[in-house]
């Protein structure tokens, strides 16, 4: 298995380090337990440097690896390593950057302030990248591009939602929610016609 790779610049505020000690195939054991849906980049040892050689999902004391392709550009003639003994995984990377997914704009402004200290993608933005009902892809590869680290759903709970695995890494409070539309934006768009509590809950894995 190869993987792109991409020198880190920065530890960001949420980010935290386990260990790799042993690696079959695809599959990483690491030196402590981790919240299952967890996930991050590996970070390889390169030319006097730190970089990233793949992306990882967590699960206990279990890894699952994969190519890291954020930045996959075929014009670029990048080095390529696999993870070994020894590496490190740099695991909620960009949790601190947040898209909120709310029916209205009283329950995102609500939400927004329980994640004061995080960066709040709009959803405006992402609402210029749809023209239906987004899929889970879509969510994923709009993440991709912005670094986003966590997509928080307002649905009968809260679900903070790793936005790379799409694993609920935390669920809180209860609520009502209809959605009128696929989420609350300022953007013009008339996407209609979903049950769109259903089909979110549908992409979030527990």
């Amino acid at each position: 298995m190869r993987f792109f790779l991409l020198i880190i610049a920065a530890v960001l505020l949420n980010a935290y380090e386990v260990n790799i000690i042993n690696v079959n195939q695809d599959t990483a054991i690491i030196n402590k337990y981790v919240k299952k849906g967890v996930s991050g980049v590996v970070l390889c040892p390169y030319d006097g440097k730190k970089i990233i050689c793949a992306r990882a999902v967590c699960y206990g004391k279990k890894a699952k690896l994969n190519v890291y392709d954020n930045l996959k550009n075929d014009a670029f003639a990048l080095p390529l390593i696999t993870p070994e003994k020894g590496d490190k995984i740099l695991l909620a990377k960009d949790y601190d950057r947040i898209l909120i997914i709310a029916p209205n704009q009283l329950e995102y402004l609500k939400i927004k302030q329980n994640y004061k200290n995080a960066t709040i993608i709009s959803s405006d933005i992402f609402a210029t990248y749809i023209e239906k009902a987004p899929t889970k892809e879509d969510f994923i590869n709009f993440a991709k591009k912005l670094n986003i680290g966590r997509i928080i759903f307002v649905l009968d709970k809260v679900y903070e939602v790793d936005a790379y695995s799409f694993y609920a890494i935390k669920s809180y409070g209860k609520n009502s929610v209809k959605y009128t539309n696929a989420f609350f934006t300022t953007f013009p768009n008339n996407i209609k016609n979903e049950n769109f509590e259903s089909l979110y809950k549908s992409y979030i894995k527990r």
